[in-house]
């Protein structure tokens, strides 16, 4: 398990990818935690930067954007106001009826120890495999395979600044910025709102850490990023992560 970081939108990919493309090689069950520096808006590997984000508000604010390798919809990482998850590991399964329950599986390791704070959760899908609660969602999450390999990440909000989101997301076709900004506060939620009080990424990473790492029947451990690893991810930052091939291709 690997402790909380900030990184930039390059960097946060890039390592998510050497760890999934090196998991053969080292066979490292991987749980990663980390935040973004700047905020910064990805996009699923099968979208266009131009469709989905408002490219001059990014430039303006100052922040990241990237396109994941892994599926899914565009999204507002706020430096702020989300703690961010991946885990690699390999599933011994390909049994596509199995892939949403696999979903549910990876992402409870991380959501057990929310639902100990007294924080009711639910899972299910709007759009991708996704965490509520009462009603809300919390948590989004999208996948990278190869063979049996699995890279999930998923976001965990801990704070929303809704008007930021849509300054630099896109609004679906026939919604307006002020209709999907509306639309936040009534199916978003998060753990702020949920416990009553103002929760810090890094405070809750540190939490996740020790409960994960601590508790008796605990098959984790506090490691670090192999030198292969770190050398791959230095290599993917330059080469493809702040490629303008990579992130703005159709």
């Amino acid at each position: 398990m690997l402790p909380f970081s900030k990184n930039s939108a390059s960097q946060n990919m890039a390592i998510d990818e050497a760890i999934f493309r090196l998991y053969d090689k080292n066979q490292l069950n991987t749980i990663r935690l980390y935040g973004w520096k700047p905020s910064a808006v990805s996009i699923g590997k099968h979208q266009f930067i131009a469709e989905e984000v408002n490219i001059n508000s990014v430039s303006k604010l100052g922040f990241n954007c990237v396109r994941r390798i892994s599926g899914g919809g565009a999204v507002f990482h706020d430096e702020l106001g989300e703690l961010t998850y991946s885990v690699v590991t390999n599933l011994q399964s390909s049994n596509p009826n199995a892939l949403e329950r696999n979903y549910y599986r990876i992402s409870n390791l991380l959501f057990h120890p929310i639902e100990k704070l007294g924080v009711t959760l639910d899972y299910g899908q709007i759009h991708c495999p996704s965490v509520f609660s009462d009603g809300k969602k919390l948590s989004g999450n999208a996948q990278a395979r190869h063979k049996n390999n699995v890279l999930q990440h998923g976001t965990i909000l801990v704070k929303f600044r809704p008007k930021i989101m849509y300054s630099v997301l896109k609004a679906r076709p026939g919604r307006t910025q002020e209709s999907m900004i509306a639309s936040v506060y009534q199916h978003i939620t998060t753990l702020s709102e949920r416990l009553k009080k103002d929760i810090n990424p890094q405070n809750l990473a540190e939490y996740l850490v020790t409960d994960l790492t601590e508790r008796k029947d605990s098959q984790f451990t506090i490691g670090e990023l192999t030198a292969e690893e770190k050398r791959m991810a230095s290599r993917l930052v330059t080469d493809k992560y702040e490629s303008k091939d990579w992130n703005y291709s159709k």
